[in-house]
């Protein structure tokens, strides 16, 4: 949930793919352990910012750029790391608290383990596949039932869950037809289910207005 946030990059350089979790307030200052604290980093930003909070580096940066011979930090961050730094961590703060978000990604992947980061990252290439196959973000798409158990219903993803939803079985397409309906569907931005009913559904009106009665 934390690491493809800001669009799968480093929070703080905003450039780099985020392989690990920052604690925005370290755990060495008593921050909390858990997904409100964490920031997508990659492990070059993560190891620089050290045991500071978030603002304590922007901070230390601020004097270092005014004061660079005292010594306040290392280094001097980029000048588009440096930039809009606090509001970029509000914006992305803001992405992983929206709570459909968070829903999505605990309906979807809540029972995911990892024994280690090998297949933490694993479990992230995955969820990013799945996220880019979509043309919308599917926690953004409406609700199609409304479930007594704790599943996801999102129309993008789960839309099978809607009462009149109909599986069509043996439809035989070669592999270039079906790259070629998955890439139309993606272009309309709709799930390949809904441009399958559209195209139906225009089929079955021609076939009326074809068989009605003239005048």
């Amino acid at each position: 949930m934390t690491l493809t946030s800001n669009e799968g990059c480093c929070a703080y350089c905003a450039v780099t793919p985020s392989t690990t979790l920052d604690h925005e307030d370290p755990i060495a200052d008593n921050g909390a352990d858990t997904w409100w604290n964490f920031l997508p980093a990659c492990k070059p930003c993560n190891d620089w910012k050290g045991k500071r909070t978030a603002m304590e580096w922007l901070i230390d940066q601020k004097l270092h750029r005014e004061q660079p011979k005292v010594g306040f930090d290392t280094r001097r961050m980029p000048l588009r790391m440096f930039h809009g730094f606090e509001g970029r961590l509000s914006r992305i703060r803001g992405e992983i608290r929206e709570a459909s978000r968070r829903d999505w990604f605990r309906h979807h992947y809540g029972d995911a383990r990892h024994r280690n980061k090998a297949e933490m990252l694993e479990h992230l290439e995955t969820c990013r596949e799945e996220l880019s196959s979509f043309p919308h973000l599917p926690w953004r798409t409406p609700n199609v039932y409304t479930s007594t158990g704790d599943v996801c219903t999102r129309h993008m993803c789960c839309g099978y869950w809607h009462p009149q939803a109909r599986n069509l079985d043996a439809v035989i397409l070669s592999d270039d037809q079906y790259r070629a309906f998955s890439k139309a569907a993606f272009v309309e931005g709709m799930s390949e289910g809904d441009l399958a009913a559209k195209l139906i559904a225009g089929y079955l009106l021609a076939g009326r207005r074809a068989t009605a009665p003239a005048g």
